[in-house]
């Protein structure tokens, strides 16, 4: 009963938060898209951040924050597991994501998201499917950073989906922009993947590689299947490729001390909220 309480009560401050942030990024809806996000993704880091924090009240743990790219204009890459992906993801990262239409339409939050970079596409129609890789990789160019979520949707075992979509990762081999695989991992205890419920005060996390080196790869399928596979071996590493009854049992902290352990690239533990 709680969760349940716990995930509409999050919701309605989901859209208070939107309602707050909007009118501090509108001015900004004047300059071009793709120019404008980098001024205000602000709006979109500090949604993220009180989604993260206020909302979801998250413990959280976030590995390799010094591998993102210097220069702006760069995908994120992960595993999904829950809605809170996407608030930790925009946090961290700096980044906006690319989102099913029907999301456009939630007050405030569609809107908020829009003018922060959110690309909005008909997941129905090939057409624009394929038009959301073409405007993904020209709004990079011109500096926004984007996430996505190869595997399509949340998933609702807890394991990794067999099935992904690697077409715009593909097209950033081809472009020469940068991806930076990540795994997140506990975000679905504090908002579960299916049904309405939601906890406060969880342990969840996230783990940033460097950016995988276009040169070292011959061709874009070879490159899209090297940064899905990043992405594997860090998930699996933090429990995120079991089912959820047996994710439930693994230590959060110990997650974090495997993935330390196995690259050393992946930085110091920084511990947040």
């Amino acid at each position: 009963m709680f969760g349940a309480f716990w995930a509409i009560f999050g919701l309605f401050e989901i859209i208070l938060w939107g309602a707050l942030v909007t009118p501090l990024i509108l001015p900004f809806a004047v300059i071009p898209r793709g120019r404008r996000e980098r001024y205000s993704i602000f709006g979109g880091r500090v949604f993220g951040w009180l989604c993260t924090y206020v909302t979801c009240m998250g413990r959280t743990t976030i590995l390799g924050r010094e591998n993102l790219p210097t220069k702006r204009g760069y995908l994120v890459i992960s595993n999904h597991r829950s809605w809170e992906d996407v608030g930790m993801l925009m946090y961290v990262t700096s980044s906006q994501g690319i989102s099913k239409k029907e999301v456009a339409y939630i007050p405030f939050f569609g809107l908020t998201g829009y003018v922060s970079g959110v690309i909005y596409f008909d997941r129905s129609s090939k057409e624009s499917r394929q038009k959301v890789v073409t405007d993904a990789i020209a709004m990079m160019k011109l500096g926004a950073n984007l996430h996505v979520f190869p595997e399509g949707t949340r998933t609702r075992t807890g394991r990794l989906n067999e099935k992904v979509f690697l077409r715009l990762v593909q097209a950033c081999w081809e472009h020469g922009v940068d991806v930076v695989p990540a795994a997140v991992w506990g975000t679905d205890r504090a908002v579960r993947a299916a049904g309405v419920h939601a906890l406060p005060f969880q342990r969840f996390g996230m783990q940033l590689a460097p950016a995988v080196d276009r040169g070292a790869h011959a061709s874009a399928e070879a490159y899209a299947e090297a940064c899905w596979g990043t992405v594997v071996r860090m998930a699996r590493a933090h429990g995120s490729d079991q089912p959820f009854s047996v994710v439930d049992e693994i230590d959060h902290h110990a997650a974090a001390r495997i993935a330390l352990s196995q690259d050393p690239r992946s930085g110091g533990l920084v511990a947040q909220g």
